[in-house]
């Protein structure tokens, strides 16, 4: 049966989950001295809009670190999240293993988590990641927050854009609120949308960084429209070509008296309209 301990992310002296190989009565392998790693956590810029996370392993040993495989769990994911491709890191280096997020589970209790490496060599490693950007607590506020709010207040979708292939005019989007069964009370507002790193907004005919709304919502309420005009924020192809968020869009919102910010990502194929029209609209200015 396999042999485990633990390994303390921290730890200068890291203590191993170890499995033998080979088949049942042959000899243990050399498995040499204890791998120093340090597992982390992280979220980069180009994980939020599609969903992911990043597992940082640091291999702070003289051997290279062969990993055949990664996951990571925790009790604000509703699966865990598994990586079966290897990967190889030199002495002193680090690899990034990105791992998609499952549903948030929307548990506020405290946290619990574990990332399992499994060597090649058919050890394991398990660790708790550090947190060295202060991510963990907010990973899944934009998900659940958004849930709440649908749930309790108004639901959201986008509705058919008005997107120019050829850039000859400003883009508009629609925004669906759909408010919550009741008696008219009151259950929160919609306050603005704010411009991305890659669309402006237009309010009143001129580019705005916000488009103001002060939409009160109240339980039982008709459905209503909101329309988003667009500009373009900057004409810059290689901006478009690399962007990673440029069409993720937040509304700023009151949830009773409680103020969050609501992410309502871009479907793809509205995503990629909009970067063809980015391209297209710029080509079209003056």
């Amino acid at each position: 049966m396999p042999r485990r301990r633990s390994l303390g992310a921290l730890a200068a002296a890291c203590l191993l989950a170890v499995a033998p190989l080979g088949c049942a009565g042959a000899p243990a392998p050399d498995e040499g001295p204890a791998p120093d790693v340090l597992v982390e956590l992280v979220q980069l810029r180009g994980d939020v809009a599609s969903g992911h996370v990043e597992l940082r392993v640091t291999n702070r040993g003289d051997r290279e670190l062969v990993i055949a495989s990664a996951a990571y769990e925790s009790s604000r994911w509703s699966a865990p999240m598994v990586r079966d491709d290897e990967a190889r890191i030199p002495p002193g280096a680090r690899r990034n293993l990105r791992l998609p997020l499952p549903e948030p589970t929307c548990d506020a209790g405290p946290l619990e988590h574990r990332a399992t490496l499994r060597l090649a060599d058919g050890r394991e490693l398990e660790a708790e990641p550090t947190d060295p950007y202060g991510q963990l607590e907010a990973l899944d506020d934009a998900v659940c927050d958004l849930r709440a709010f649908e749930r309790e207040v108004a639901g959201l979708a986008w509705g058919e854009p008005d997107i120019p292939e050829d850039g000859s005019r400003p883009a508009a989007l629609r925004v669906e609120v759909t408010p919550v069964p009741g008696d008219g009370e009151p259950l929160g507002r919609l306050e603005a949308i704010p411009a991305t790193v890659l669309l402006a907004l237009e309010a009143d005919g001129e580019r705005a960084e916000a488009l103001p709304l002060g939409i009160e919502l109240r339980a039982g309420a008709a459905p209503i429209a909101v329309r988003v005009p667009l500009v373009p924020g900057r004409c810059d192809l290689h901006a478009v070509a690399e962007d990673k968020q440029g069409t993720l869009f937040r509304i700023r919102a009151e949830h009773g008296d409680r103020p969050v910010d609501l992410v309502l990502p871009s479907p793809d194929a509205q995503r990629d309209a909009l970067l063809d029209w980015v391209v297209a609209r710029c080509a079209a200015l003056p």
